[in-house]
């Protein structure tokens, strides 16, 4: 009697296990295509190779491989950060929705403190934005890129960002 209600309750367990990753992947499909559509809202060309001098055309973005898109706004200025840096990150964040949600801390008006990150450490950061700090390397550097879910800020929800990211380096 034990060993049967024992070996139903591992099977309900399982079904339940099942449903759920089901259910993530296709919330990972839903998140595709969220991305896609944004991307064709706005026009956006997907480049098939990384600019060698990081010059990105208006509508043009990079898509790397473990999810994130890039495009260079404006290069930066002065020597190339190094881990360890001192980062004060000013930025704005988009849902890809049609009508999005947007926060936004561009400027001491919208957040009087700008967000002060070390580049190379994923406190108060994430993986998206670490591999965009990599990409736009120096001080000053402006970039918009979008995160996946899987790389972002939230573990507990499959939701995209669209980010406009600019950086200055802390002087030592």
């Amino acid at each position: 009697m034990k060993i049967r209600f024992f070996g139903t309750m591992l099977l309900l367990l399982l079904l339940v296990a099942c449903e759920n990753s089901n259910n993530y992947s296709q919330l990972l499909k839903a998140e595709e295509e969220l991305i896609d559509n944004w991307l064709v809202r706005n026009n956006i060309v997907l480049l098939d190779e990384f600019p060698a001098d990081t010059v990105f055309g208006a509508n043009e973005m990079y898509h790397f491989e473990d999810g994130i898109y890039f495009q260079m706004i404006e290069k930066g200025v002065g020597d190339t950060l190094r881990t360890g840096d001192k980062l004060v990150l000013r930025y704005k964040q988009s849902t890809l929705d049609v009508y999005p949600m947007v926060e936004d801390y561009w400027t001491t008006q919208d957040r009087p403190y700008p967000n002060e990150i070390t580049y190379g450490s994923l406190t108060n950061s994430c993986e998206g934005w670490q591999e965009a700090f990599e990409l736009m390397k120096k001080s000053e550097a402006h970039a918009r890129i979008i995160v996946p879910s899987k790389l972002g800020r939230n573990d507990s929800e499959v939701i995209p960002y669209v980010y406009e990211l600019k950086i200055r380096r802390v002087p030592k």
